[in-house]
């Protein structure tokens, strides 16, 4: 027994841990490779599993706008989101995106333990609205799905989604062992000097394989790692395992996200927007109704990293040629895109500007 109190065997076992620490620190990326999983998750029975494009079945005209912008009053959320996805098509409005007998996952941001008006978490009324849109199309059935960092059932209790979701009529997943599933993100292992994260790697695939669509809806707040957490950041709620590990190359990461999910539509909730302390913040005087805006906002788009860029420069008042993610992000889709795949990834938004693709 040492004067610290700790046997031999536990200071042993600290410094070990201690190396092991270190040492993953000094290979960053390159040991973000998960190639077994987490001890305690169901492997997948097939270890060609990959998400399947969820925007390739939509007809978008070339003519109508990547991006669409609300503005209005804390008390007309509803009317802002149906404005908002409205004016992406002006004739079918979210019918454009969900058909008769989809099922519709929404992946809100329910990371953490936190009241809705401190902007750590999705807008409960901003979720309701987006139901009802998706049932008003035609949808068959809505899932919401997050996988929080801290407990699932306080984080969807505490930030008001539970109860928003039922009151709609939404079926809520809250993250199981058997809910899990390995993936395929890339065919080998990620490469740390390409600003790659992603091999294979645990999802919480349950509620993914059930949907025929998926719309994001994020909020818009301060992110001390990364600069911003918005729509690509989102998809973070996605993913099992050890992710606490990725804090290590947060930039590749976020674009790595961006990278591996392609939305039917994504939604920046930015009716109180956190602009400082993020991502957890915890006083109101850190959040700003549609952040330097000044008004309650609601941005949709089928482009996520133009989304993001427009939305670090207009909600949160910042340079998005500094935010290194969306500069990866925009590499990495515009290779999937070379290769036949169907998206959106613009990474100036002024470019949608000047082909009058941005509806505000």
């Amino acid at each position: 027994m040492s004067d610290t109190g700790l046997t031999r065997r536990e200071l042993l076992a600290r410094g070990a841990g201690a190396v092991v620490a270190a040492g993953a620190a000094a290979v960053g990326g390159y040991l973000l490779y998960d190639s077994r999983g987490d001890a305690g998750l169901r492997k997948a029975s097939d270890a060609t599993l990959r998400l399947k494009n969820y925007f390739a079945e939509i007809d978008f005209p070339a003519s109508s706008p990547r991006i669409s912008v609300a503005l209005g009053d804390a008390q007309d959320i509803k009317k802002l989101v149906r404005a908002a996805v409205g004016a992406l098509d002006a004739k079918l409005g979210m019918g454009r995106f969900i058909a008769k007998g989809d099922i519709v996952l929404i992946k809100p941001n329910v990371g953490f333990d936190r009241a809705p008006h401190l902007g750590a978490t999705t807008n409960p009324e901003v979720l309701r609205a987006t139901v009802r849109l998706c049932k008003e199309a035609g949808a068959d059935k809505v899932i919401i799905a997050d996988n929080p960092i801290e407990a699932p059932e306080a984080c969807f209790a505490k930030s008001g989604i539970q109860r928003a979701a039922e009151a709609e009529g939404a079926r809520v997943v809250l993250p199981s062992q058997s809910g899990f599933e390995m993936l395929v993100i890339r065919d080998r292992r990620p490469d740390a000097r390409k600003s790659e994260a992603l091999g294979r790697w645990p999802v919480f695939y349950r509620p993914l394989a059930e949907a025929t669509k998926v719309i994001g809806i994020a909020p818009v707040k301060d992110h001390n790692l990364c600069g911003a957490s918005m729509n690509m950041k989102n998809w973070y709620g996605l993913l099992g395992g050890r992710r606490n590990q990725f804090h290590q190359a947060i930039h590749n990461i976020v674009s790595d996200l961006g990278m591996m999910m392609s939305p039917t539509l994504v939604i920046a909730d930015a009716t109180r927007v956190m602009m400082r302390n993020g991502p957890t913040g915890g006083r109101s005087t850190d959040v700003r109704p549609g952040g330097v805006i000044g008004r309650p906002t609601i941005v949709a788009s089928v482009d996520p990293v133009a989304c993001d860029a427009w939305c670090y420069e207009h909600l949160l008042g910042r340079d998005p040629a500094k935010l290194a993610y969306l500069d990866l992000a925009h590499r990495k889709i515009a290779e999937q895109i070379a290769a036949g795949m169907k998206r959106f990834a613009e990474r100036d938004w002024h470019t949608y500007e000047r082909q009058g693709l941005i509806a505000i």
